[in-house]
């Protein structure tokens, strides 16, 4: 049999998994695996990086920024040692040609492929807002977590013992919510460390819209409001930001509201790769799909993840999740498979999307769709969860390794 290719563009969720499930079949499947970075990054783990056990006075320096940042992201020639049948290239995809089934990289190279998954993800949405992609830290990579816990250190470092520190996060969906009930550990913290009156530190986020977390049920917005409550955030409902200056952020209602870190989760578009592509078609930025992944400009060409748009459940377009991008990657791998052996495809078929979410120390809320509950054991449950994706895609002493380090924070 002719050995053919699959061109994976993305080391995400989607694209590590494609590529892992891809790769089974090493006699008769060349799988290329293109990233910019390299590294595949856990972000469900990203706010654990904002942890105040991880400070303990030592000094931010390099070796400490290397430990932190190993403890959510992993080499991808790590995870594929062994895959004699991956090529792992790290570059970026400048354009395609679809008509000979080609991808343009930033090198000069191209590489030919027999199937294309696109599985880029998503960019932080700015929303066109004067001034905020200027003067926001972003919250999307493993480096946006550890510059925002940098300067929040640095703030605090700068600042006299009687200024009042602000903290702003824009935003009040899952990771803004996140970024927020941990910050109030981390300023705890360091408010000791640096001999700053706690009672002079403010946490606050902005939401557009009447209430956080938008599409969840109302048990998961009455649990997070009264958790972020207790925790002494500072919400503000239904008054988008409208214009970010030196300090100040500018509310749609007049309000102005002084921040010294302003940290943008409000939001994400999927990544504009796919206006690369001649003959693709978009929805709001996202790659439109049918029901077998498949995109407009032609029927080996797939689109999985954030960058995919594919109504699920309900009418409703699917999710931006981990669990969306790893499901849909499963079947494209094994779409794939069934073709290869000309065998006949069936559709995708979506699952909702369940969730855990940690909002401070030892506190996370849970909806698993069949039980809701909060408190310790779906924290717990989170760290078990992270160990079972650690094993899924590395070996058993790789897994436990990366996971004993996270628990170190």
């Amino acid at each position: 049999m002719t050995t053919k290719t699959v061109v994976i563009i993305g080391g995400g969720f989607g694209g590590v998994r494609a590529a892992l499930d891809s790769a089974r079949h090493k006699y008769d499947l060349r799988v290329v695996l293109i990233d910019k970075n390299g590294f595949h990054s856990y972000p469900a783990d990203y706010y654990k990086l904002l942890s105040p056990s991880s400070d303990h006075k030592e000094h931010f320096g390099p070796a400490k920024f290397r430990l932190m940042f190993s403890s959510v992201s992993i080499s991808l020639a790590e995870i594929f040692e062994g895959h004699e049948n991956v090529e792992l290239l790290t570059d970026e995809v400048m354009g395609f040609d679809a008509g000979q089934s080609i991808v343009n990289l930033a090198s000069g190279e191209s590489v030919k492929y027999d199937w294309l998954i696109i599985a880029a993800g998503s960019v932080t949405n700015f929303y066109d807002i004067p001034g905020l992609r200027a003067r926001a830290l972003e919250f999307k990579t493993t480096a946006d977590s550890l510059n925002v816990r940098n300067a929040v250190d640095e703030v605090f470092e700068r600042k006299g013992k009687k200024d009042p520190i602000n903290i702003v996060i824009g935003g009040g969906g899952f990771t803004g919510c996140e970024v927020a009930s941990e910050l109030v550990g981390y300023a705890d913290n360091l408010s000791k460390i640096h001999g700053h009156p706690r009672d002079s530190v403010f946490i606050s986020i902005i939401e557009a819209s009447p209430t956080l977390l938008g599409p969840l049920s109302d048990w998961a917005k009455l649990k997070t409001n009264a958790r972020l409550k207790k925790l002494g955030v500072n919400i503000l409902f239904s008054d988008p930001a409208v214009d970010v200056r030196d300090s100040i952020v500018k509310l749609k209602s007049g309000k102005e509201i002084n921040f010294d870190v302003l940290i943008w989760t409000a939001g994400v578009k999927a990544n504009p790769l796919g206006e690369k592509i001649v003959g693709l078609e978009l929805n709001r930025g996202c790659i439109v799909v049918d029901r077998y992944l498949r995109t407009s400009a032609g029927s080996n060409i797939y689109a999985v993840g954030d960058i995919s748009f594919y109504e699920g459940l309900g009418g409703k377009p699917m999710p931006m999740t981990s669990q969306t991008a790893i499901s849909q990657a499963k079947y494209v791998a094994y779409s794939i498979k069934r073709q290869l052996h000309g065998r006949k495809i069936f559709k995708y078929h979506p699952r909702e999307s369940k969730f855990i979410m940690p909002l401070g120390g030892k506190y996370a809320i849970a909806d698993l769709g069949f039980i809701k509950f909060s408190g310790f054991l779906p924290w717990l449950l989170k760290r078990f969860v992270a160990l079972g994706y650690f094993l899924s895609i590395l070996t058993f002493s790789k897994a436990i390794k990366i996971w004993l380090k996270g628990a170190r924070f």
